[in-house]
């Protein structure tokens, strides 16, 4: 319930900005029943998987043969430090969209506001890649790497957690906060050199945390990979939504702050310094 009441009091301050310049906009007819919607999908998912867990406590008949050869290899590692330094990795994610937005707020580039608007967007984008990981791993395809090695410590094999490792939720919240913030200033820069460095380092820290949950023995590749994958989606798919609904009460006074298409223009210089166009490549998401 404090994640419920934090949520709509973030919401209910945000939506005082339906018809400010923002590259997103909240509705309430429609972001208060997605965001109960969403929450009631997460303590459901999150009820399944606790059953799950509860049900397949004795892991001592797994058989390593049993994953498919191009997940097998990722067995026989185990590493509690790297374990922990993805969850701070995939935390320390969320400082990339409130330093943007502390800084364009500093320069008076957006209202204060924005930043409550962009919290919620990023808290609705996180409870559903929550949710879809909680309802994956509630229907056990295997367990993770560490509880198919002998070498690991048994109390640790047996935990509740390494029941069902398919798909990464670390990973899965790392894609969505990455892509979030990476298309975030997208919108809000589409002019700026730093765009292709933003998208980079985002998406380099969240393979980073993906890496991390393989090498410590909590993940096999292909859990990683589809976490990365419905991360990805819900970091793009949940402020895409968002960002339609108000292009039409943008302000005229403020810039505008559509996504411009990435293109690359060829070009053919003549003698009298003239520039004939030539094919023009565009790109646009």
């Amino acid at each position: 319930m404090n994640r419920l009441a934090s949520t709509l009091l973030v919401f209910s301050a945000g939506c005082s900005l339906l018809h400010a310049a923002q590259p997103y906009g909240l509705r309430p007819e429609i972001d208060l029943p997605a965001a109960a919607g969403l929450l009631a999908m997460q303590y459901h998912s999150g009820a399944l998987l606790a059953d799950t867990r509860e049900d397949h406590m004795n892991r001592s008949t797994l058989d390593r043969n049993e994953i498919p050869a191009f997940d097998r290899w990722a067995i026989g590692f185990y590493s509690p430090r790297l374990s922990a330094l993805s969850s701070v990795v995939a935390g320390a994610e969320f400082l990339v969209p409130a330093a943007v937005n502390l800084w364009d707020t500093y320069h008076g580039l957006q209202p204060w506001q924005g930043m409550l608007v962009d919290a919620v967007i990023l808290q609705e984008a996180l409870m559903l890649s929550s949710s879809l990981s909680s309802y994956s791993k509630s229907f056990p395809m295997h367990a993770t790497p560490l509880s198919y090695d002998p070498k690991v410590p048994e109390g640790v094999r047996n935990e509740p957690q390494n029941a069902s490792s398919f798909f990464s939720n670390h990973t899965t919240a790392a894609f969505t906060t990455a892509v979030f913030s990476a298309y975030t200033f997208q919108l809000r820069h589409p002019d700026s050199h730093l765009v292709p460095w933003v998208w980079s380092g985002s998406l380099a820290l969240a393979t980073g945390v993906g890496s991390m949950r393989v090498l410590a023995g909590k993940h096999f590749p292909s859990d990683v990979l589809a976490g990365a994958a419905a991360g990805a989606l819900c970091g793009y798919l949940v402020p895409k939504l968002h960002s339609r609904r108000l292009r039409a009460a943008r302000s005229p006074d403020l810039p505008d702050l559509k996504s411009k298409p990435l293109s690359w223009d060829v070009g053919v210089t003549v003698p009298e310094g003239t520039v004939a166009a030539g094919p023009s490549l565009r790109i646009h998401f």
